[in-house]
């Protein structure tokens, strides 16, 4: 004897098959990346340094014949690196793919200097240089979307960086040029979460989240600090096999980044031949109908 369902079971049948469906095509994880970049401050053309961190901090590429004057901010997003100087309120670019330079992107008017720089996996996050606790929120074509006042930022601040939690947007920065310690907070509205969620114990400057791990910049130990999510510190990590720059004043790095594509990974698209989360609702109603 068949035993047909009530309408409800069939309801609450649909909506699972959906939310199964969705979460399939959503659920991304962290992805721990390899290398990290370092904008090094030099009074002259700037220039970046890609950082194996599974080799304990070995340089393996120095990119060079950069824009600007005294190196500052630096993104990495897949093959194109964002980056910032101590004398211009440009953003600058970078193409990793052909090792060219593309030259200022867009420029921030309410600023005459800039310096760290964060990315949220759509917009850029940027640090006032010229004296106020500004973050200035861009779109990557020039578009404003939002100016921020860190409270906890006495001005020229070079250390901040944008990470996630539960769904949730914060960007922690610290408190000055070269100043410890580092605070969290909204990245929508500014407002203090958390302070002082990571106290180096050195003069430290740019900072990157890896998904899993923080890592700051020991500007002038030639070495970056490893701090988890929580803000314990884990392992200092020396930077070695740093090559001689005509005009450089060594391993100076005043902000670091990793890859967000893999930090931050875009949402995959449907596998092919797979049916969109609509297609499964239909689908959901035959197998129902076959019960």
């Amino acid at each position: 004897m068949k035993k047909s369902l009530s309408s409800l079971e069939v309801n609450r049948m649909k909506r699972l098959l959906v939310l199964i469906a969705l979460l399939a095509f959503t659920t991304a994880s962290y992805a721990t990346d390899e290398y990290i970049y370092g904008d090094n401050a030099d009074y002259g053309a700037p220039y970046i340094y890609k950082i194996d961190l599974t080799t304990g901090g070995n340089v393996v590429a120095t990119y060079s014949g950069l824009s600007g004057n005294n190196g500052r901010g630096v993104v990495t997003v897949g093959n194109t690196m964002y980056y910032t100087s101590a004398t211009t309120n440009s953003i600058f670019a970078y193409n990793l793919s052909t090792n060219t330079d593309m030259g200022a992107v867009f420029s921030i008017p309410s600023a005459t200097s800039l310096s760290t720089i964060a990315y949220d996996g759509t917009n850029i996050y940027v640090g006032d240089y010229s004296g106020s606790d500004h973050v200035y929120e861009y779109s990557l074509t020039g578009t404003l979307i939002n100016t921020l006042s860190l409270a906890g930022c006495t001005g020229d601040c070079d250390g901040l960086e944008y990470f996630n939690q539960g769904g949730v947007g914060y960007l922690i920065e610290n408190r000055g040029d070269a100043q410890d310690p580092y605070d969290v907070y909204n990245a929508s509205t500014g407002a203090l979460v958390t302070s002082a969620l990571i106290s180096p114990t050195l003069s430290s400057t740019g900072i990157a989240f890896d998904g899993t791990d923080f890592y700051v910049s020991n500007i002038f130990n030639s070495s970056l600090g490893e701090y988890t999510e929580s803000g314990t510190f884990v392992k200092t990590v020396n930077i070695t096999g740093a090559p001689s720059v005509p005009g450089g004043d060594g391993v100076l790095i005043e902000d670091l980044s990793v890859d967000y594509n893999l930090v931050i990974p875009p949402p995959p698209p449907p596998p092919s031949g797979v049916p969109e989360p609509s297609s499964f609702l239909l689908l959901g109603t035959g197998v129902l109908g076959m019960v």
